[in-house]
């Protein structure tokens, strides 16, 4: 289905069990007639307009930071795991940070109540009110409600980790990181598991396209500080691809579109089944990139994440888009794809929830500091106007470049909820417009579908929330300069990697450089490993034998090579003959399934390969995630080496 053919509403949301999106169709833009208008709560809880301070965002020490706490033992254990956090705050300021503790359960009218009684009391001076609020745990022990009034004039995470020990590990790398040595960039990676829906098609084109085409100008252009924009291969094996470029340690940010997870057909075996599993990302054929996968591995150590999918931050109460979607169905026009997308909204009474993969990362030592995702379903309304067919991706772009430029993450998203507040202003300054023509007897001025338009926008960027300290930043020098000498460098790379390459220039006798622009952060590897493909990490071979012994063929469909930036532009490049490629490697532009290896034993061993020889697992833990013996794949992995050493010897 071509764009100009799809349906204007997309929903980035997929069938558990099968992975089939939940909503394959999409909508018609004629749907949202029947809209209904949000609920009217506490005087000025939806008009959002920040609050006019007169001091740099980023200065904690103008700022402040605070914490609020669950009432009880639990939020008392939370707060005693973050104490280095805590102090550490609290020397940055010059202060004391100040610690709430809360009820669970607060609605609208109690949050506000809270925010103007407690956070903003009078008896507190206007210097010393902290702007940066840190929430401790999920949403039952405080509410999401709370956390979505305090945007209005605060930067706000939520960090929540099911024991005390999560907390310590978070708030000690949190600490760790801030006195680290700066690195002098950032890198920005970007990355869509290209399955060949239509709501992940939008997402390449509307957001990641557009990202990474303005991200890379400014870059030239000398406003944005950073490496240039990089892109992620897509595998449809899985998430390895994704799992070794977010494995480096530098300071990163990566934004990605997926499908979440949603509930199966046959619904969730259990409420721990749900937690566990809702939110994941839908990647690859195998298995979906889930909590158990990156507890211990490095992801984006010390990095940011914006993840664009469906409850990739978690489960709230109730979902926005309960009533619309319900009246859909009771119409009858798709109510088979409308009743698996109701099956995945929460139900009455059940408990909200943090999702499970953001927290994983979070507590991993190795993880990023904080995770931007989304707290309900996740449309494409966010960053594409259906009606048009363009592109808003600049209200993402704003979010991503405060981050990459060294700001903390809280100013970060606070730049995407601008576009949430100015969409909420229209959309509340309409009602009002109707209002008044009920109220004159005249007729209806404002069109039902441009207002539901306005309403989904409203509801689809409400639903984005901080996971992490909003005080957190990447781990650079924030505002340096570019030199003109630099920016030059900048943009004569980015000719370069343009510009066609014989497969020979892969070789090369000097030092091995990074496959990736954004493998340039790591530190340089030591003389013993060699990088001879995307995917691989080798050790250094011994001289060939003089009749070398030709290892086992495994029989497998030629991939198309896979596009690469340039290497050592400046040498000359040997002659030689051309290396071979690495099977199933996917272009990184590719907009369709890449070609994959056809006999599945083959594509597991050499999965099971590759997992090993990036080392970021032990190989037991490798052996039972691919169900593998362990001699095996040794077996397997002398095999692989013995091809690699023989196609280096030419």
């Amino acid at each position: 289905m071509s764009e100009a053919e799809a349906p204007g509403i997309q929903l980035l949301l997929c069938d558990a069990g099968d992975r089939a999106p939940a909503l394959e169709d999409g909508l018609d833009a004629a749907s949202l007639r029947s809209a209904q208008a949000p609920a009217r709560g506490p005087r000025g809880k939806d008009s959002m307009h920040l609050e006019a301070l007169d001091r740099d965002p980023n200065d904690l020490e103008a700022q402040r930071w605070a914490v609020i706490a669950p009432e009880g033992a639990a939020g008392e254990a939370a707060l005693r795991a973050i104490e280095a956090l805590i102090a550490h705050r609290g020397a940055q300021q010059g202060a004391d940070p100040f610690i709430y503790r809360v009820p669970a359960g607060m609605d609208a009218a109690a949050a506000l109540s809270w925010k103007n009684d407690v956070l903003r009391s009078e008896e507190v001076p206007l210097d010393e009110r902290p702007r940066y609020v840190l929430i401790l745990g999920d949403l039952a022990e405080v509410s999401l409600e709370l956390q979505h009034v305090l945007a209005n004039g605060s930067f706000v995470g939520r960090l929540h980790c099911p024991t005390p020990p999560g907390y310590r590990a978070y708030a000690e790398k949190v600490v760790a990181r801030e006195q680290a040595p700066a690195s002098a960039r950032s890198r920005s990676l970007f990355y869509t598991a290209q399955d060949g829906t239509a709501a992940v098609g939008v997402g390449y084109r509307h957001l990641i396209e557009p990202c990474m085409r303005m991200q890379g100008d400014l870059v030239i252009r000398g406003k944005l500080v950073a490496e240039a924009p990089s892109e992620i291969p897509y595998s449809e094996w899985g998430p390895d691809e994704l799992l070794a470029e977010v494995g480096v340690d530098a300071p990163s940010l990566l934004c990605s579109v997926s499908h979440g997870l949603g509930a199966p057909r046959r619904g969730w075996r259990s409420p721990a089944h749900q937690r566990a599993l809702q939110g994941a990302l839908a990647i690859g054929a195998d298995e979906p990139l889930s909590a158990d996968m990156v507890r211990e591995s490095a992801f984006l150590p010390g990095g940011v994440w914006f993840c664009v999918a469906c409850y990739g931050a978690g489960t709230p109460p109730e979902s926005a888009y309960h009533s619309w979607l319900a009246l859909l169905a009771a119409g009858g026009k798709g109510k088979a794809q409308l009743d698996g997308v109701l099956r995945s909204l929460p139900s009455q009474g059940d408990a909200p929830f943090v999702a499970a993969l953001p927290q994983a990362l979070l507590a991993n030592p190795q993880g990023p500091l904080a995770v931007i995702g989304h707290m309900d379903l996740a449309w494409t309304y966010g960053f594409t106007d259906p009606e048009s067919k363009q592109s808003r991706a600049s209200r993402m772009l704003a979010t991503q470049r405060a981050i990459l430029a060294g700001s903390r993450v809280g100013v970060g998203l606070d730049a995407l909820m601008h576009a949430y507040r100015e969409t909420n202003d229209d959309l509340m300054a309409r009602y009002q417009l109707q209002r008044d023509a009920v109220a004159r007897g005249q007729e209806d001025p404002v069109p039902p579908r441009q207002l539901g338009e306005l309403w989904m926008q409203r509801n689809d960027l409400r639903g984005y929330v901080l996971l992490g300290d909003p005080a957190a930043r990447l781990g650079i020098v924030p505002g340096r300069p570019v030199a003109q000498a630099e920016a030059a460098e900048i943009e004569a790379r980015r000719r370069a990697a343009k510009a066609p390459r014989s497969p020979a220039q892969v070789v090369s006798s000097a030092p091995p450089p990074p496959v990736t622009e954004a493998a340039s952060f790591a530190a340089s590897p030591p003389e013993s490993t060699a990088k001879i493909a995307p995917d691989v990490v080798m050790t250094s071979p011994p001289p060939p034998p003089a009749t070398p012994t030709p290892p086992p063929t495994i029989h497998a469909e030629p991939a198309p090579p896979r596009q690469r930036p340039p290497q050592h532009p400046q040498a000359a490049p040997p002659q030689g003959p051309p290396l071979p490629r690495p099977m199933g490697a996917a272009p990184a532009s590719a907009m369709v399934r890449p070609r994959a290896i056809e006999n599945h034993e083959v594509a597991l061993r050499e999965r099971a390969v590759l997992a090993m020889l990036r080392g970021d697992e032990a190989p037991r833990s490798v052996a039972i995630r691919f169900g593998l013996p362990l001699e095996e794949i040794f077996y397997w992995l002398d095999v692989y080496r013995e091809g690699g050493r023989r196609a280096l010897s030419g």
